[in-house]
């Protein structure tokens, strides 16, 4: 039997809760950078679409980057997060682009050490619906 990724799964869920609901609104985020230094930036944008039909409010959109620093020797947590977009009307037919750039840190856990490193947008429509997105980031050293 195959592995499924949780956050496969997750997408999935969200996505077959969201027809149930009615919500058809999207979420896509997306990056030209499939590798970035430690000390650099990730350049992305998440975009969020409305369907055709009603207009939509966009209560937030939550953007974050986790992965692991080492710090004296060890390997520390490391979570950023911005909250935007908040309370922003949404046109039927019509989506909404956030630009993103984070400084990925300087003594990030490289990739070829075992650091994994996300970067995760995840939108409230209407206080109630969902959508969410999450790419990979490989960050080499120098």
């Amino acid at each position: 039997m195959g592995k499924i990724k949780l956050s496969n799964t997750l997408r999935f869920m969200t996505a077959k809760l969201n027809r149930i609901t009615g919500g058809d609104m999207d979420l896509v985020l997306t990056s030209k950078d499939e590798s970035v230094m430690a000390g650099e930036v990730i350049r992305a944008s998440a975009t969020v679409s409305a369907p055709e039909g009603d207009d939509r409010t966009l209560t937030c959109v939550t953007i974050s980057l986790t992965g692991e620093v080492q710090r004296g020797g060890r390997w520390e947590k490391y979570t950023q997060r911005a909250e935007t977009a908040q309370e922003v009307m949404l046109p039927a037919g019509h989506e909404y682009v956030i630009p993103i750039v984070i400084k990925i840190p300087r003594e990030a856990v490289l990739t070829e050490d075992g650091g994994n490193w996300r970067l995760r947008a995840q939108a409230v429509v209407d206080t109630t619906i969902d959508p969410r997105d999450e790419l990979v980031v490989t960050v080499v050293g120098g």
